[in-house]
């Protein structure tokens, strides 16, 4: 009754303004230690996140200083870490092999701002990833407007793709002409038992429970500068008015570069612009021409070079002066499903490496023939490619920048340097550009510049 009288009475009376001031206090002392617990809360978070991502980029870092010489400690005050596009690069495809991304990447707010920014791509320069051939091609997407022409390798769709296909050991290689693609199959038909057949090189199959899982898939790449000197030789001769199998210009249409053969209508005019009858040890003998080392004066290099500056890079006029990449692609331009991709500079190594991983520990591969070559074409370039020209050269590697970024092989010493110009009409290097097509997750790697006529 007391305590009743009390609240009745004091609810009459209301508050004293003192105890409205101590009310307000304590409110506004509760909230302002809600907020603090909010950013105490966020703060932590954050500081975890940065902790990851420092440590990542300081792998980067390390990564990208294994082979540099020891240098002196530094007098100034330490300078923040700094990495490479390509070593950024490196680790976003990376995390994104291993499936290690959702927590890494994701949830970084610099990685989701570049990726919220498609307009503007991740550059690199080619070679300057820190992944495998095969790994960093997984993330290539060649553009069919740009390159349909040269996807001649009858890819379709991935489903049914010629190869050449060992039974017994389960192996595949996939064809490039002009990287050692002759020696490749000579070797598995050989050394393997293998036949030309067509398989499906879509990535579902190989999945675990596939179709074709267990089955190991590999290919032999190439420089694209040596290979295009290659290249233009095979599809020069294949394409000449001499030659009559399989050559759509003969006697139907026009060749599209005509001047090529100009006042050379006969392999034996042909052969004596690079074997010159003076040059010869009997001049009547055309046979010592077979293997001898061309002599011809710069007329073919000529050619060549015009041919280079005219071309515009995406309608060669023969198969074998198709880009490399666009031949591990299928038509939509996604890459086909491949285990391992060799160089030919290493060939050799290459095939100890096959064949200890499917023959035995101690097997060894028979081999034949010059120059490592087995069973493959290996006489001298009938043209002079020492008297090609440094521009024409640098023309070549841009041409062929697709097959460098998405190979990821370094450009030749005579490619670098801003002797290019990109679509503003600034000099520039050639790059790699790292592009996300629809969003977050679909990062795909591009030739920064887009092969064009020459001017």
């Amino acid at each position: 009754m007391v305590g009743r009288t009390a609240g009745s009475r004091l609810g009459r009376r209301g508050l004293s303004k003192t105890d409205k001031v101590l009310i307000s206090i304590a409110i506004m002392g509760l909230l302002y230690a809600v907020a603090m617990f909010i950013e105490v809360t966020a703060q932590t978070g954050k500081s975890y996140r940065d902790q990851l991502l420092n440590e990542q980029l300081r792998k980067l870092n390390a990564m990208g200083k294994e082979s540099e010489p020891a240098t002196p400690a530094p007098t100034a005050s330490p300078t923040p870490p700094r990495i490479s596009n390509g070593q950024l690069v490196t680790w976003i495809l990376s995390s994104r092999i291993a499936g290690k991304d959702k927590d890494m990447l994701s949830q970084h707010s610099a990685y989701a701002r570049m990726h919220d920014s498609p307009p503007t791509p991740l550059t690199f320069t080619p070679g300057s990833l820190q992944l495998s051939h095969v790994d960093t091609l997984k993330y290539c997407y060649v553009d069919p407007s740009i390159y349909g022409r040269h996807m001649q390798g009858h890819r379709g769709d991935g489903s049914n793709v010629k190869v050449s296909y060992s039974d017994k050991y389960k192996l595949i290689y996939i064809m490039l002409p002009k990287s050692g693609s002759s020696t490749a199959r000579y070797m598995l038909k050989d050394q393997f038992g293998a036949v030309e057949t067509k398989k499906s090189l879509q990535h579902i199959d190989y999945q675990p429970n596939g179709k074709m899982d267990g089955v190991h898939v590999f290919t032999f790449v190439r420089d694209p500068l040596s290979r295009f000197f290659s290249q233009y030789e095979e599809a020069y001769v294949r394409t000449a008015p001499w030659v009559s199998k399989d050559n759509p210009y003969y006697n139907s249409q026009q060749h599209p570069f005509p001047y090529l053969f100009e006042n050379i209508n006969s392999y034996q005019e042909y052969e004596e612009v690079f074997c010159p009858p003076l040059t010869r040890t009997n001049p009547n003998n055309r046979k010592e021409c077979t293997d001898k080392e061309t002599a011809e004066n710069g007329t073919l290099a000529a050619r060549l070079e015009r041919f280079v500056n005219e071309y515009d890079g995406r309608t060669p006029f023969d198969v074998h002066l198709t880009l490399q990449v666009p031949m591990l692609s299928s038509d939509s331009g996604i890459p086909l499903y491949l285990s391992q991709i060799y160089n030919t500079t290493d060939a050799e190594n290459g095939w100890k490496s096959i064949a200890r991983q499917f023959i035995g520990a101690n097997s060894t591969l028979a081999q034949s023939g010059s120059k490592g070559v087995v069973q493959g074409r290996s006489y001298p370039r009938r043209l002079n490619n020492k008297l090609v020209t440094v521009e024409s050269q640098r023309r070549i590697c841009e041409l062929a920048l697709l097959d460098y970024c998405c190979l990821n092989l370094p450009l030749p010493e005579v490619c670098r340097g801003k002797y290019y110009k990109d679509e503003n009409g600034k000099a520039t290097e050639l790059f790699c550009k790292l592009h996300s097509r629809s969003g977050r997750g679909s990062e795909r790697i591009q030739p920064g510049i887009f092969p064009q006529k020459g001017s």
